[in-house]
């Protein structure tokens, strides 16, 4: 099965700043106008005549990126938990702030394979991601010839070598 793998278009956190969220609350970010305008570009994109569903992140900044290409598409889509980008605190308790969570990112860039025992973050590690995010594929690659999936650019990262992600690139994979 051929997957397109787009990272979601640029988001504001303004709203949820503003609001005074944390946590998962920080996940809740719209896409900025400019944002709509990339992914609404990247929907006419001649890719999608070839997909058959997109699959999406529940983020909000995923979410509304997937809204766009099956707006001009007319495509089916299903949302996933598992596309979900890097967690700073993967016990479902999380409520870090941004400096608890900028700490976290940089523990798991110096220890991206294994948490050290004396970490205090519970973070994805590269691992982690990896067999999550491929899992949900696998599931789709008996039905389908070619989907596309709206994740994020960290967990995207996992699954090939590829350099950072602009808003709405692609990158292609296959799952068999």
């Amino acid at each position: 099965m051929k997957v397109y793998l787009i990272r979601h278009s640029e988001p504001t956190y303004d709203q949820v700043t503003a609001a005074n969220l944390h946590g998962y609350g920080r996940e809740l970010g719209a896409l900025t106008t400019r944002g709509i305008q990339i992914a609404r570009k990247r929907a006419h994109d001649p890719l999608f005549k070839n997909v058959q569903l997109i699959l999406a992140s529940p983020y909000t900044r995923a979410l509304q990126t997937a809204l766009e290409f099956v707006r001009y598409n007319d495509l089916p889509l299903k949302v996933e938990l598992d596309l979900r980008e890097w967690q700073p605190d993967n016990t479902g308790k999380r409520a870090d702030n941004d400096q608890q969570a900028a700490a976290a990112y940089q523990a798991y860039l110096e220890h991206p394979h294994v948490r050290p025992a004396d970490c205090p973050f519970h973070y994805d590690t590269a691992e982690e991601m990896r067999t999550r995010f491929t899992n949900v594929l696998k599931r789709y690659a008996a039905n389908y010839n070619c989907i596309a999936c709206i994740s994020h650019g960290e967990i995207i990262h996992q699954l090939g070598d590829w350099n950072a992600l602009d808003y709405c690139d692609v990158r292609e994979m296959d799952v068999n």
